[in-house]
């Protein structure tokens, strides 16, 4: 058993582009691949996404599929890793158990690995993220923007990221 660190993605790992269509729109934050690689050895690296796109009919899900696995090979390439990826496919108004803040996407990350859940942590840079933290009892992280939800940490990158999670475990 051991903790997972649950990431968003859009605005979090990669830079924001509003329904993004394929790989090519996926830019990497320079900062996150060495800080993932040293957590990496430590937590589960699991993504959560809202990837509404999907329902809206903007992107199919073999697009979505290409988007993810460019995320995991650069991972690879930079000595991290992603353990899974695990996606929202709806819109706000369907009310669905998976769409963030809701907890769906942990919860089934939860059944698929044998995760430490009261030492893990949601990373993110939106409301939302830091919304579903509160909702399932976890730390969260606040990065890169600065909303109106409070985490329990603020990072400027993933660098602040990996500073917070060391001063919480130590």
């Amino acid at each position: 058993m051991k903790p997972a660190l649950f990431i968003d993605r859009d605005g979090t790992i990669n830079k924001d582009c509003p329904y993004c269509r394929n790989e090519s729109e996926i830019k990497i934050f320079d900062d996150v691949f060495a800080p993932i690689a040293k957590l990496s050895k430590i937590f589960y690296i699991i993504i959560i996404t809202n990837q509404s796109g999907i329902s809206r009919g903007y992107f199919s899900l073999s697009d979505l599929e290409m988007m993810n696995e460019k995320i995991k090979r650069e991972m690879a390439k930079r000595g991290g890793r992603v353990d899974a990826i695990y996606f929202c496919p709806h819109k706000d108004e369907d009310n669905c158990s998976c769409r963030k803040p809701k907890a769906g996407m942990i919860e089934k990350a939860a059944k698929d690995f044998d995760i430490d859940l009261p030492r893990s942590f949601v990373i993110g840079d939106d409301d939302k993220d830091m919304l579903l933290a509160k909702n399932i009892g976890l730390k969260g992280i606040r990065i890169r923007k600065k909303g109106n939800e409070k985490g329990d940490y603020f990072a400027e990158d993933f660098y602040g990221v990996l500073e917070a999670i060391n001063n919480h475990i130590r």
